[in-house]
């Protein structure tokens, strides 16, 4: 369900939570993949149907690859090909060797991937996460802790977008008051689904470890209009905050790469004359803002505009977000090292050489450019040559 408000767009499912998290050390079940692998499917083709909105699996199996059995972790894998609601997060190189197709996985460590992991996350298989604390950050989704108590899970009761050049001037109280009324219908929906025996039995709903999810899109039309990012950090940790007060909730906030909601934003700010429309492009350009914080992955420009992480905003955010890099060949270690040193703030990294289709949704207003017109990463070996060449 998408309901609209005057500078934002609340996401939720009609009767569940909208997204979440689960540990694989919390799915007692898991273990049917050995024993009754139609049993497996089913439980998680259960999980999948009450959260429309993505389930994100924590590989967090603390024996050896040879204890826990590598006959889960590959049909985990064989399972993330045509799942596409489905992710697998991972702290360790356990996937299998080869790969061979892109697999909708993240590998999760303080510096970038190196070995074979490093070649498969070039070539576009898999995506990598910077991580700096013991917790998960999960793209998309938000942010799990680690905790020795309580096996990490949780819930979103939806997301809500609002573009980047609307967050100073937004009307708190509606947006308060839109939230509530939506987090009220999912749960007086959801009630009823639990006393006719409609919830997973496989999973347990916890009230208190349900959030929402804040996101922002439209970082370019900001970033163009030569606001601060530290201005704008500020007005999102006043909002973050009254929100968590008001609602009594974790609010989990993060980058929105919806191209659809960045659409329904700026038609909506066109329609209604909202201030922030001053940000959008002139015709004959679509009214939409850019989806995310970077420019657009779609069109061509440099590497480090498409990736570029404002560093006032990185330790806001719960998770970093995508930077969906399209190149015209998978980059050389040596080139990724040199591009990752160039930037403020490392966001989430996914490669996507000419091999790889891009991911959809595709709009027809704005196509993907052709592989060969975007800049490949260049070599870290190269120097700049000298403009004059004294001779002394």
């Amino acid at each position: 369900m998408i309901r609209e408000g005057h500078g934002f767009v609340i996401q939720t499912a009609p009767d569940s939570p909208w997204s979440g998290w689960f540990s694989v050390r919390e799915l007692d079940w898991a273990d049917l993949i050995k024993t009754s692998p139609s049993m497996f499917l089913r439980r998680l083709g259960e999980i999948l149907a009450v959260l429309p909105g993505g389930v994100a699996i924590l590989w967090d199996i603390v024996e050896a690859p040879q204890q826990s059995g590598p006959a889960l972790l590959t049909t985990l894998e064989s399972i993330l090909l045509y799942l596409p609601g489905l992710s697998l997060h991972l702290k360790r190189p356990l996937l299998s060797d080869p790969i061979e197709a892109p697999l909708n996985a993240w590998y999760h460590s303080r510096e970038a991937p190196d070995g074979d992991l490093a070649e498969w996350w070039r070539k576009g298989f898999i995506g990598w996460v910077p991580e700096s604390g013991s917790g998960w950050s999960l793209p998309g989704i938000g942010y799990a802790p680690t905790d020795e108590d309580d096996c990490p899970s949780g819930m979103l009761w939806g997301d809500v977008t609002i573009p980047v050049p609307a967050v100073r001037h937004l009307d708190f109280e509606g947006l308060k008051l839109a939230l509530e009324d939506a987090q009220a219908h999912v749960e007086r929906a959801l009630s009823l689904r639990v006393n006719v025996g409609a919830w997973p039995q496989s999973i347990t709903f916890q009230r208190r470890k349900t959030a929402w999810r804040l996101m922002l899109t439209g970082g370019w039309e900001y970033q163009i209009s030569g606001q601060s990012w530290e201005t704008l950090a500020s007005d999102l940790f006043s909002l973050q905050k009254k929100l968590r007060d008001q609602l009594k909730c974790a609010i989990h906030t993060g980058i929105s790469h919806n191209a659809i909601i960045a659409g329904i934003l700026g038609e909506q700010a066109m329609r209604h004359g909202l201030p922030w429309r001053n940000a959008l492009g002139l015709p004959p350009a679509p009214p939409s803002f850019t989806p995310g914080i970077f420019a657009d992955p779609r069109k061509t420009s440099p590497l480090e505009a498409r990736a570029s992480l404002p560093k006032p905003l990185a330790p806001l955010l719960s998770d970093p977000p995508v930077a969906l890099l399209r190149v015209p060949t998978a980059p050389s270690m040596e080139g990724v090292r040199a591009f990752l040193r160039s930037l403020e703030a490392a966001p989430a990294i996914r490669w996507l050489p000419r091999e790889i289709p891009p991911p959809g949704p595709f709009h027809a207003d704005i196509p993907w450019d052709l592989p060969e017109t975007l800049p490949a990463v260049a070599d870290g070996n190269t120097s700049q040559p000298r403009l004059f060449d004294w001779d002394e």
